[in-house]
């Protein structure tokens, strides 16, 4: 009777052990899965990481160039909107005076001569040619002075041939005819180039007939 009860103690005892024992296996089991679990998920989530910094880094640069596009282009609009029809007589006569005497604008002392502006009638005394055309002078000799007339896109102008006589009193009225496209293309498609022209212009005086 005392053997059957010591035997089926140490049974008990020996049963509890391996519950014990198996569930200290199972914890360190669930301990060792979270350790070499944890890493991947680490590493995942700094790929993912990496993968947006470098995916709103090509976004950054999508949107810098369209913008820096958006800008070229605007600036380009810009400066083909203006055409014969929305140059006052006083650009153009800047934009002749700079094709043609260029010098007139800027003395090599830098200072420029003063330009008249006006149109021409009946009662200047000139010839019928000129008649109805724009001009500006120096109030010189006559040399640089610029007489046109706008037809479109196409400038007529006349002005002294310095090759057609020995002395200005000698010298024959030449007839040129430009694109005004052409003069805008060349003398007024900057933003600098705008503001010279737009000083210069406003520094013209009206011709008192």
């Amino acid at each position: 009777m005392k053997k059957s009860i010591k035997t089926t103690l140490l049974g008990s005892a020996a049963v509890l052990m391996s519950v014990s024992l198996a569930a200290c296996g199972n914890s360190s089991a669930s301990k060792s899965t979270k350790k070499t679990t944890a890493p991947k998920t680490e590493k995942v989530q700094k790929k993912s990481s990496a993968s947006s910094a470098t995916s709103a880094a090509e976004s950054s640069a999508v949107s810098s160039s369209a913008n820096s596009e958006a800008s070229s282009m605007s600036s380009a609009s810009s400066s083909s909107t203006v055409s014969a029809q929305n140059l006052t007589p006083q650009q153009m006569g800047i934009l002749l005076a700079m094709d043609q005497e260029p010098d007139i604008l800027g003395g090599s002392d830098g200072s420029a001569l003063p330009l008249w502006y006006g149109v021409v009638n009946n009662n200047d005394g000139s010839s019928d040619d000129t008649v109805g055309y724009n001009y500006f002078t120096t109030h010189g000799d006559g040399t640089a002075d610029i007489y046109w007339k706008i037809n479109g896109n196409m400038v007529t102008f006349k002005r002294l041939d310095p090759n057609s006589g020995d002395c200005v009193a000698d010298e024959k009225m030449m007839t040129k005819t430009i694109p005004v496209s052409e003069l805008i293309q060349k003398y007024y498609s900057t933003p600098q180039q705008q503001s010279q022209v737009n000083n210069a212009a406003n520094q013209m005086q009206p011709q008192n007939n």
